[in-house]
């Protein structure tokens, strides 16, 4: 069936064993008792105090004890789990990919990090290369030669990746040069640089990262090809900027220059303080400078080169792990016959507002709110959709004081000044895992605020334990990048945590290192234990076609 279609492309060597999957047989899992501790495990013998709970989805078998390797401990709190996988299972409609995605088998490397965990069993090498030769030709065949659109898809895609790849390296190169540079003008030894140990293993860093992105684009043109999103405006507009070469360099060599600067203060591990105090913001927002970045969120330089950033840390693929946002969003609309027209829906946390332009551009007449708490993030937000209006809709107003249909608001996702039920759609990008569990409780319970009865929250994030089993002995170091809360974040049950807050739990998709989960505000007396908007994703994950649920695109 079609909408099985992303998720058959799954090699020999891209599989877990069937062992270790367990097929969809019913399976026990241990889930960690929350007994608060204070140290993190030294010993096998600190894995002891589990119990067992029945697990019956389809996904790969969880690995409840990764949840205590000191690469990955935080200490318990109220909604920590050893496996969030299989707590999603028993809370969520599960999407296809999810599956899909838990059996690919590309490791995660955190050699960049410093860290000496990765996985000795991986491929590597030419073994590793002749995988990825083999299985990106197939996929290749299969989707890229499928039609003219599919064909112009694949090769922006490719030509992205290809970019970022260069940009990358660019920035790893020259930071490596850098260091060494300093170092022997000092008169030391030269630390060894990310560059240097990603380099050691360079083509299984290099495969894994292509493969990653290869399936990402399928699954994200499938959600085109069904009608669930439009194909990304920056892609058919040939007017778009990032087509000049000029400022395609300035962006570039900014980013070099942040990379080095961010490359220095990561591996000197040291305090990472904002260039300002003030009381005006969330104490965890406004103490730190997330990922080492020059002036955290609170400068328009670090607002200028942040999309560059994470594309290219992700080689180009985080549009498309993004759009999986608007899956949730555009199945809410078609089964429950919705006008985009008369729907207000907020993005919180809107950062850049790069996102915010996808919705745009999907649902143009609807009436949205970009909210962020850094003035510099939300300016270029601003920036981004009036931008976008030009480039797409210059001939239309779309109401707004810019004309775009857009308002911008300054606040805290826990704290958002509108009045109670003002909301049909609330989503969150990328944010939860920046803040501590009371901060993630407050905001749930705001969210249910703002909705009106059977309104959606959408939250897209990075995956967590279980969820990427292979992934799951390194996962957590991706703290050491100065994120004081991720660690707390891989091991938090986010169907606990807005079921506390009063949310029924929808739908889960996954995309490469993003998941997608969505909740429905309960109508008035509804004793349901889920929406009906969710019966697409239910439908599809039992085998029914997920295009007839979809339906075409709305605008």
């Amino acid at each position: 069936m079609r909408a099985l279609g992303v998720f058959k492309h799954i090699s020999s060597r891209a599989r877990l064993s069937a062992a270790a999957a367990g097929g969809g047989a019913a399976r026990r899992v241990q889930t960690h008792v929350a007994t608060p501790t204070t140290t993190a495990p030294t010993s096998a013998q600190d894995l002891s105090y589990v119990v067992d709970r029945d697990w019956t989805a389809g996904a790969a078998a969880p690995q409840g004890s990764f949840r205590q390797l000191p690469i990955n401990y935080c200490p318990e709190t109220r909604f920590t789990v050893d496996c969030v996988a299989s707590a999603d299972a028993a809370n969520f409609q599960i999407h296809p990919s999810v599956e899909f995605w838990a059996n690919y088998n590309t490791s995660f490397s955190s050699r960049s990090l410093n860290a000496q965990a990765d996985d000795p069993n991986a491929p590597k090498g030419r073994d590793q290369l002749s995988v990825l030769a083999a299985d990106a030709a197939q996929l290749l065949r299969e989707s890229a030669l499928a039609d003219a659109e599919s064909a112009a898809y694949w090769a922006y895609h490719l030509g992205r990746t290809g970019f970022f790849l260069g940009a990358a390296a660019s920035g790893a190169i020259a930071h490596h040069l850098s260091a060494q540079l300093r170092a022997l003008s000092a008169g030391g030894n030269p630390s060894r640089t990310p560059f240097q140990n990603l380099s050691d293993n360079a083509s299984t860093e290099l495969s894994n990262r292509l493969y990653e992105a290869l399936a990402m684009y399928k699954q994200d043109l499938e959600g085109i090809k069904q009608g669930a999103f439009k194909l990304p405006w920056d892609m058919t507009t040939i007017t778009h900027r990032q087509y000049n070469p000029l400022f395609v360099l300035s962006k570039s060599a900014q980013f070099v220059a942040e990379g080095i600067a961010t490359l220095n203060r990561r591996m000197a591990q040291g305090p990472a303080n904002n260039w300002f105090a003030s009381n005006l913001y969330p104490q965890y927002y406004a103490d730190n400078t997330f990922h080492y970045q020059s002036d955290g969120w609170m400068s328009d330089r670090s607002a200028s080169v942040y999309e560059f950033s994470t594309e290219a840390l992700f080689f180009g693929r985080q549009d498309a792990m993004q759009r999986s946002a608007l899956l949730p969003l555009s199945q809410h609309i078609r089964v429950n016959g919705l006008d985009p027209g008369s729907m207000r829906v907020m993005e919180a946390c809107c950062g850049t507002g790069r996102f915010h332009t996808f919705l745009k551009d999907n649902y143009p007449s609807m009436q949205t709110i970009a909210a962020d708490l850094s003035p510099f993030y939300l300016a270029r937000a601003r920036s981004n959709v009036a931008y976008w209006k030009g480039q797409r809709a210059p001939a239309l107003d779309l109401g707004g004081m810019d004309g775009t249909g857009t308002e911008f608001m300054q606040c805290a996702v826990e704290n958002v000044p509108l009045p109670d039920g003002s909301l049909d759609a609330v989503l969150c990008m990328y944010a939860f895992h920046e803040m501590p569990e009371e901060a993630r409780s407050a905001a749930a319970a705001e969210m249910l605020r703002l909705l009106k009865p059977g309104g959606l929250a959408v939250l897209t994030d990075s995956v967590q334990l279980g969820d990427r089993p292979q992934w799951d002995p390194t996962l957590g170091a991706f703290g050491n990048f100065n994120e004081p809360h991720y660690k707390n974040f891989i091991a938090c049950d986010f169907g606990a945590l807005f079921k506390a807050a009063g949310f029924e739990c929808g739908t889960k998709v996954m995309a490469s290192a993003t998941k997608t989960l969505s909740f429905v505000k309960p109508l008035a007396g509804s004793s349901s234990s889920s929406s009906s908007s969710d019966a697409g994703v239910a439908a599809a994950a039992n085998g029914a076609s997920y295009a007839a649920v979809q339906g075409a695109d709305l605008n």
